[in-house]
């Protein structure tokens, strides 16, 4: 079984580009690298969608009338209001501070325009973007620092209050995987979105990476506030904090039970509080809510290993490569694994595959580089060290092969000597 038995956590927080932005036409959006650990946030993109996203009414009436609509829905759920956090709520410090630096104007794209400049400008509130926190909209306008979800919690608040009927959307995006300790984390996206027929909007907090192609689909209110939840649960796993984690995915998947991240991040917090058979429920739930969901086989694939069932992984993996399978820390575990018990060849394969889905991770080039050196390659190791080290120099991985490698100093290929 595996050494780090790691397992895929869900979160809406954006991949962004750390530069200026300024707005463009939908399809004018490019690819990005990972963001930095703190990228400062000088403009937003305010882009036209095409395509049918519903727009909600336009009166501060109707918001209220859509709050006291979400709240019946929580009742409806089994759950008191009086103890959920509305993540969109303002203070009246902060509605202050709205009647002072955003003045309504005739039409509702030139209010929104004044509203990103007052919240981005250095001479406004100057939010900076920051990863790993999904704060509320209080929170946000106290530290001046938010994630993608954080910010749009802001501004859908901020615009009700003005009278603008923005409304969350969310991007299924195509699965992007990192490393966070020993647990995988699977970034999607939500941001806001506003008005109706050929003037609808899409409010970006920076440049977000693979949207092209990908239509924003609006989401409920319900919906939103239980992905706040299912975020601070992946938040507080990624803390070591599982207990406290263990109540916030829980309350996501009761606020929305259709929320597909839900049950696959409160399967994370019940195995890492040792209620595994629990975990495998969960899991089984989300497969069932979406079938194409591959996080949740990911998780599966990691339990059946962790309790030595190999021939149920082996048919889980079989699925996720039939599903073409995206996520590269799989075959890096099983490559691991085979390397260490001295299956070379079997190890390399996993490697390369791991390569494949994942040529953007140093660790993949690394972990190829060290099957490289076991296999006498020698050669082939200082390439693949090159190509990791153009990723991330600082990848533990890249890091303990250079070290290696040091020991060979000219030393060529064993295979190619005489």
């Amino acid at each position: 079984m595996f050494e780090s038995q790691t397992e895929g956590l869900v979160t809406s927080g954006a991949l962004l580009e750390p530069k200026r932005c300024s707005s463009a036409p939908e399809e004018q959006r490019s690819d990005a690298s990972w963001f930095g650990p703190l990228v400062p946030f000088l403009a937003l993109l305010l882009l036209c969608i095409p395509g049918s996203l519903a727009a909600e009414g336009s009166s501060r009436t109707q918001n209220r009338h859509s709050r006291a609509s979400l709240v019946a829905q929580i009742e409806s759920q089994g759950l008191d209001p009086a103890e959920i956090v509305f993540p969109d709520t303002l203070t009246e410090e902060m509605r202050a501070w709205l009647d002072e630096n955003v003045k309504r104007a005739l039409s509702d794209k030139e209010t929104i325009d004044r509203l990103l400049s007052a919240l981005t400008e250095p001479g406004g509130l100057g939010l900076v973007y920051v990863p790993g926190y999904t704060g509320t909209a209080e929170e946000v306008f106290r530290t001046r620092k938010a994630n993608c979800l954080a910010f749009t919690h802001l501004l859908i608040g901020m615009s009700r209050e003005l009278g603008i009927s923005a409304y969350y959307v969310n991007y299924e995006l195509a699965e992007q995987f990192r490393r966070s300790g020993d647990l995988i984390v699977v970034s999607g996206h939500v941001s806001a979105g506003y008005g109706s027929g050929a003037d609808r909007y899409l409010l970006e907090f920076g440049v977000v990476v693979n949207l092209d192609g990908r239509r924003p689909r609006p989401i409920s209110d319900l919906n939103a506030l239980a992905r706040y939840y299912a975020n601070r649960a992946a938040e507080l796993l990624r803390a070591g904090e599982a207990g406290e984690a263990l109540g916030w995915a829980e309350t996501a998947i009761r606020l929305d039970p259709t929320l597909v991240e839900g049950w696959s991040n409160l399967g994370v917090a019940l195995r890492r509080s040792g209620r595994v058979d629990e975990a495998e429920q969960a899991y089984l739930k989300a497969t069932e809510v979406d079938p194409y969901y591959h996080v949740a086989y990911h998780n599966l694939f990691a339990l059946m290993r962790f309790r030595g069932q190999s021939e149920a992984a082996d048919e889980i993996l079989d699925l996720l490569d039939r599903r073409d399978n995206r996520n590269p820390f799989i075959y890096l575990e099983l490559g691991d694994q085979s390397l260490a018990a001295k299956r070379l060849e079997e190890a390399g394969d996993f490697y390369k595959r791991a390569t494949k889905v994942g040529d953007e991770l140093a660790e993949t080039w690394a972990a190829r580089g060290s099957w490289a050196l076991a296999s006498e390659k020698v050669k082939k190791a200082r390439r693949w060290l090159r190509k990791a080290k153009g990723i991330s120099p600082e990848d533990p991985r890249t890091v303990e092969l250079e070290r290696q490698l040091l020991e060979f100093e000219g030393v060529d290929d064993v295979e190619s000597t005489p």
